[in-house]
C-alpha cells in the first residue's frame, strides 16, 4: 500500500474512533429521549467528604450511556442484522416475511404447543362459570373473550422454521371446553378469520382500530346488546403509530406504523385525569344505556372508546386480580373479561376477587367436621379471609371442586373455592394445577375451624387431622 493511502486510511480510522466522543458535545439528551429513561449523571470524585470508590465504574456507565452517536450505532447494528442477515437483534421479536414482525412469546401458541394442562383448562372454565353465575345473581351479563395472537390469525408470514404441530393448542382446547359450559364466549378468532381484510398491524403486536371495532361488535353481539352505533363508519389511514415490535428492534428512530383511525366524533367524557390508554383504570360517562365493567389488557387500548360511547357509564380495568366484587358495589349491568391468547395461563394463576358462593353440602353427603383447622393459608382482606392452598395430586382427576367447610360461632357454612393455584402467593416457580382459592366473609377472630372437601372423579374426599379420607355419599 502506498504511503498516501496509508495516511488516508489512518486518518479515517482515527476519525471513526474519535467521532462518537467528539459528538458528545453536540448531543443534548437525544439518547435519553429515544430510550425513554433517565440516564446517569456524571459521577462525583468525592461524596459526603469521602473519596467515591465507585467513581470509575460509574464513569464507565456514564460514558456508555452518553457516548455520541450511540443510538445511531445501535440502530445501524439492528439494520445490518435485519436487512443483511435476516436476524432479529431482539430476542422477543421474530422477523417474518414481507416486513411482518411477531412477538416471540407467541411462538409456542403458533406451533400448537399446549402449555396449559388439561386440568388447568378445566380449572379456567370452572372459574369463569363461577364468575358468570355470580354476575347473573347480581343481574349482570358476563362475557368472556380472547384476543388471538397475531400469528394465530396471520401465520403465513412466520418463518418456515417454526413448524406447527397437528394437535390442539391452548386456545382451541379452551374453546372446546367452553362450548360445553354456560359461559357466554365471544369468539374473536372466528370473527377475524371470516374477514378478508388484515386487521392487525405489520409491525405491532395488536389489531388496528378497525380490528378493535370488529372485536367490539362481536362482544356486543354476544352480550345481546345493540351494536349498530358504528355501522358504516369510514377510516383514515395515517403512518403515525408508535408500534411496539419495531421499537423493540430499533432503540430509536424507528419508523411509525400505519394505523386506521375511525372517522367518528366521540361524545363520551372521561372521569378524572386519564393520562394514556395504558392507565390501570379508565372511567367514562357516555350517552348509551347500562353500566359496563370491562377487564382488559393492551388489546383494549384501541377498543375501549367504542364501549365508552355505547354505555351510560363504563369502567375499564387492568388491575389484577379481577375485582368481580365491584359488580355488587357499583351495580354494573354488563361485565366483559378480555385477555390475549398468549396470557391464558394467567387465568389459572390468580383467582378473581369475589365472595365465595355458598353451597348445600348436605345434598352431597352427611359430614361431621373435626375441630382441627385444615392445612392451608389464610390472608386477611378488607371483608374477611383469603383462603388458599394445594390439594394432593394423587386424589385429583381432570376436574375437581373444592368446598371449604367453615365453622364460626354462628354455625357452619360451606363455601366453594375457585380451582386456582395461587402461584405467587404459594411462591411456586412454575404454575401447578392442584390449587384452591376463596374469599370468605369470615374474620380470623370468628373462625373456629375449617376443613376441605374435594369432589373429583365421582369421589368425595375430606381432610382430617392426619390425611385425606374418601367418604361415601
Amino acid at each position: 500500500m502506498k504511503k498516501p493511502a496509508v495516511y488516508i486510511f489512518t486518518i479515517l480510522f482515527m476519525l471513526i474512533l474519535v467521532a462518537p466522543v467528539a459528538s458528545m458535545a453536540f448531543s443534548k439528551g437525544d439518547t435519553e429521549n429515544a430510550e425513554k429513561r433517565e440516564l446517569s449523571s456524571f459521577p462525583k470524585v468525592t461524596e459526603e467528604g469521602k473519596v467515591n470508590t465507585a467513581f470509575f465504574s460509574q464513569f464507565d456507565t456514564w460514558i456508555s450511556e452518553h457516548m455520541g452517536l450511540r443510538a445511531q450505532l445501535i440502530n445501524a447494528e439492528a439494520w445490518v442484522k435485519t436487512e443483511m442477515f435476516c436476524e432479529s437483534p431482539e430476542d422477543d421479536v421474530v422477523l417474518g416475511s414481507e416486513g411482518w414482525l411477531y412477538y416471540a412469546p407467541t411462538v409456542s401458541d403458533y406451533q400448537n404447543v399446549a402449555t396449559i394442562s388439561d386440568r388447568n383448562i378445566n380449572n379456567i372454565v370452572n372459574t369463569l362459570a363461577m364468575v358468570s353465575d355470580y354476575c347473573k345473581e347480581q343481574g349482570a351479563t358476563f362475557v368472556f373473550t380472547v384476543a388471538p395472537n397475531k400469528n394465530t390469525l396471520y401465520g403465513q408470514f412466520m418463518p418456515s422454521r417454526y413448524v406447527t404441530l397437528n394437535q390442539k393448542g391452548n386456545l382451541e382446547k379452551l374453546v372446546a371446553v367452553l362450548s360445553g359450559s354456560e359461559v357466554t364466549y365471544a369468539n374473536l378468532y372466528d370473527a377475524f378469520s371470516n374477514e378478508n381484510e388484515v386487521l392487525y398491524q405489520k409491525r405491532d403486536s395488536h389489531w388496528n382500530y378497525k380490528g378493535a371495532l370488529l372485536a367490539y361488535q362481536t362482544i356486543m353481539e354476544a352480550s345481546g346488546l345493540p351494536n349498530a352505533l358504528f355501522q358504516g363508519i369510514s377510516f383514515t389511514e395515517r403512518k403515525d403509530w408508535d408500534a411496539d415490535l419495531v421499537n423493540m428492534v430499533y432503540s430509536s428512530a424507528a419508523d411509525d406504523d400505519l394505523q386506521l383511525y375511525p372517522d367518528y366524533s366521540y361524545s363520551f367524557e372521561t372521569k378524572g385525569n386519564v393520562v394514556s390508554d395504558e392507565a390501570l383504570t379508565i372511567k367514562t360517562i357516555g350517552t348509551g344505556e347500562g353500566k359496563l365493567l370491562m377487564f382488559r389488557d393492551s388489546f383494549g387500548n384501541t377498543m375501549w372508546p367504542y364501549f365508552a360511547e355505547s354505555f351510560a357509564e363504563a369502567e375499564f380495568s387492568r388491575v389484577v386480580p379481577y375485582r368481580i366484587d365491584s359488580v355488587v358495589r357499583e351495580g354494573y349491568t354488563t361485565v366483559v373479561m378480555e385477555i390475549v391468547e398468549r396470557n391464558l395461563s394467567n387465568l389459572a394463576a390468580k383467582a378473581p376477587m369475589m365472595e365465595a358462593p355458598t353451597v348445600n353440602l348436605s345434598s352431597i353427603f352427611a359430614y361431621e367436621m373435626t375441630e382441627k383447622p385444615m392445612e392451608g393459608y389464610c390472608g386477611e382482606t378488607a371483608t374477611g379471609l383469603h383462603v388458599y392452598g394445594e390439594i394432593p395430586e394423587e386424589i385429583l382427576g381432570d376436574s375437581y371442586r373444592v368446598i371449604l367447610v367453615v365453622k364460626t360461632g354462628e354455625g357452619v357454612a360451606n363455601y366453594e373455592a375457585f380451582p386456582i393455584f395461587e402461584q405467587e402467593l404459594l411462591s411456586a416457580e412454575t404454575l401447578q394445577d392442584n390449587g384452591y382459592s376463596a374469599y370468605i366473609p369470615v374474620t380470623e377472630e370468628q373462625l373456629y375451624a375449617m376443613s376441605l372437601v374435594v369432589i373429583t372423579n365421582g369421589e368425595t374426599y375430606v381432610n382430617n387431622e392426619v390425611h385425606w379420607v374418601k367418604v361415601t355419599e
